[in-house]
């Protein structure tokens, strides 16, 4: 199984907020930071380690804030500006944060844009 997040920077009105994608050495595009479980890993802790290794940033979430999707989970939460420590993912070659999904995307735009929505609502709905 794999996991994949789609994390919203924190301190933002989540309606408006930026998130953040990584850009792929592999695939040539932008994409939400995931990847395989490892052995004996939960999906939340798939999701919090690659996030980290991709990103720097440590993930705040938690189960409730996540969906299957296509044999996988995505996760959504909130992460700082600013990272904790260096990318570790030789994959990656770039992070940035975004208000709207750049053109050149890793996997088709129909994947992201209802994911981003559902995201927003999840967070929304548990902070409000």
């Amino acid at each position: 199984m794999w996991t994949y997040v789609i994390a919203f920077l924190k301190d933002e009105d989540i309606s408006h907020a930026p998130f953040l994608m990584v850009r792929s050495r592999k695939r040539g595009g932008w994409e939400m930071p995931g990847g395989g479980m490892e052995e004996g890993e939960t999906p939340i802790g798939s999701a919090g380690r690659e996030f980290l290794e991709e990103t720097g940033r440590r993930l705040i979430t938690d189960g409730d804030l996540s969906v299957p999707y296509k044999g996988g989970r995505v996760f959504f939460g909130i992460t700082n500006k600013n990272a904790v420590q260096d990318p570790i993912e030789h994959e990656i070659s770039e992070v940035s944060w975004f208000k709207k999904l750049p053109g050149d995307l890793a996997y088709p735009l129909e994947e992201y844009e209802p994911l981003i929505v559902i995201g927003r609502k999840l967070i929304k709905k548990r902070s409000g």
